[in-house]
């Protein structure tokens, strides 16, 4: 009676177990198969499978136990359930261990939205500044669309409106990519500007950052301005000696990486005539080179494959106990002798620039030095400078004062006729760079124009930024 009785109990423990297991055969109805044949055990927890193996002797995908059954005999289960079932009919304490779920998370921080599983992840951001400049020109200057010299001349423009893709796929982090498009583009003379970085990134130190190669459509690594993001700007804009000298994209191969967070380098060779071009405007290609020294190595250099972090994006949210400091040198070598555009010009271009973050403090500043030789005439320099500080005025870091000088000469061998600009700031953060607003005063100067005598115009500029 009492061994009745214990068998019954066995015998309802294994169906309700078995109903646990099978929960995801349930469609099928609550199945269970047991087969020996050739001292083999063959179990089965889907009916069809069972049906097929009986017509054909095969299990076809199937897991296999050898020595794991009663005896020392092998168990060939069609799943992790067959198995289990099987192991608790013969109270065998044997463990079957499940395949892992993929990951799957989706995040939101910083205004990036992140698709991570266990082999890619993809973060999603978007860009929107909406711009209104109030152009107030020299009484000698008369601007489009106004009546008579020195009426000012308001208008609203959305400035950049950009979607952009990166990350990481194959299960490789050190495999990545960047993918941006920049809306307004569309509209300039050249339409393929919408497409700005299109590029693939292989670390082959596989996560040290120390030898990197990207290739594709990328910022050339040149001006530490430009190589920041323009949506982590102190000013609603970069300055104007940084897009005199500093041209941004091109498409080309270059290599990059960082030594103990101290030494960073980048180096590259390009088409040279700027981005989205679908080939060389001549025989010549241009070549680019960045070293930079972060003294104390406290900030983590070159995470990916773009430019980003502390050590490029302006305003101090980022220091803590410690300042942030960071100096470099820059070299950039552009033939474009053999064009079509008339008397071409050969640059090269030395910059050196530095960066300092701490206590709400943030400075940055770039001196160029740049020898220009046509393809007719001779040699000449056209070097320039500027230099910018900005102050979180509050400890929640919402509202901040900046200033900017800066002047570049076209020629040396013309003497009256730099190019200046002096720039004072306001700015709001709500939300750091993500959502911020600002707006900038400033003067631009030309010595030369108005037939030697200058003109002198003044800018308002107020923009909405959000990235999300």
């Amino acid at each position: 009676m009492r061994k009745g009785f214990v068998r019954g109990l066995q015998a309802a423990a294994f169906l309700v177990l078995a109903a646990v297991f099978a929960a995801p055969a349930w469609a099928q109805g609550l199945f269970y198969a047991e087969e020996k044949k050739d001292e083999r055990f063959y179990v089965f927890n889907v009916k069809k499978n069972w049906e097929a193996w009986k017509q054909s002797g095969e299990m076809g995908v199937a897991l296999t136990r050898p020595g794991a059954g009663p005896d020392g005999a092998t168990v060939i289960g069609d799943s992790e359930t067959a198995l289990e079932l099987f192991f608790f009919k013969y109270a065998i304490p044997e463990a079957v261990e499940r395949p892992k779920s993929p990951t799957q998370k989706i995040t939101w921080s910083g205004g990036k939205t992140t698709f991570a599983t266990d082999s890619a992840e993809i973060q999603l951001s978007n860009r929107i500044q909406v711009r209104f400049t109030e152009e107030m020109p020299d009484d000698s200057v008369r601007l489009a669309g106004t009546d008579a010299a020195g009426d000012a001349k308001p208008n609203f423009r959305i400035r950049r409106a950009k979607t952009k893709f990166e990350g990481w796929a194959f299960g490789k982090k050190w495999i990545s990519f960047e993918l941006q498009a920049n809306w307004p583009a569309v509209s300039g003379s050249n339409a393929g500007a919408i497409l700005e970085d299109a590029n693939v990134a292989v670390d082959f130190t596989k996560g040290k950052g120390q030898f990197k190669v990207i290739a594709g459509q990328f910022k050339v690594p040149f001006g530490r301005q430009e190589m920041t993001s323009s949506g982590s700007q102190s000013f609603v804009d970069r300055a104007e000696v940084s897009n005199q000298y500093a041209r941004g994209r091109d498409t080309g191969v270059a290599v990059f990486g960082s030594f103990k967070d101290k030494i960073e380098y980048r180096a590259g060779v390009f088409n040279g005539n700027g981005l989205t071009r679908s080939g060389n405007d001549n025989a010549n290609l241009q070549f680019n080179a960045r070293l930079m020294w972060q003294p104390t190595g406290k900030i983590k250099l070159n995470q990916r494959a773009w430019i980003s972090g502390a050590m490029y994006s302006e305003t101090d949210f980022d220091s803590t106990d410690f300042p942030i400091f960071a100096v470099a040198a820059n070299v950039e070598k552009n033939d474009f002798h053999g064009t079509t555009t008339g008397n071409d010009l050969k640059d090269t271009i030395y910059g050196f620039d530095a960066m300092f973050k701490y206590k709400r403090f943030f400075a940055t500043a770039e001196y160029f030095i740049r020898e220009r030789t046509p393809e007719t005439g001779a040699s000449y320099n056209s070097d320039g400078y500027f230099g910018q500080a900005s102050f979180l005025l509050d400890k929640g870091k919402k509202w901040e004062l900046a200033a900017r000088i800066g002047q570049y000469d076209p020629t040396d061998v013309v003497d009256d006729n730099l190019r200046k600009e002096v720039r004072g700031a306001l700015s709001y953060y709500y939300a750091k760079h993500a959502l911020k607003v600002q707006a900038d005063f400033g003067q631009l100067e030309n010595e030369s124009a108005n037939s030697g005598r200058g003109t002198k115009s003044k800018e308002l500029r107020v923009q909405a930024q959000i990235i999300f």
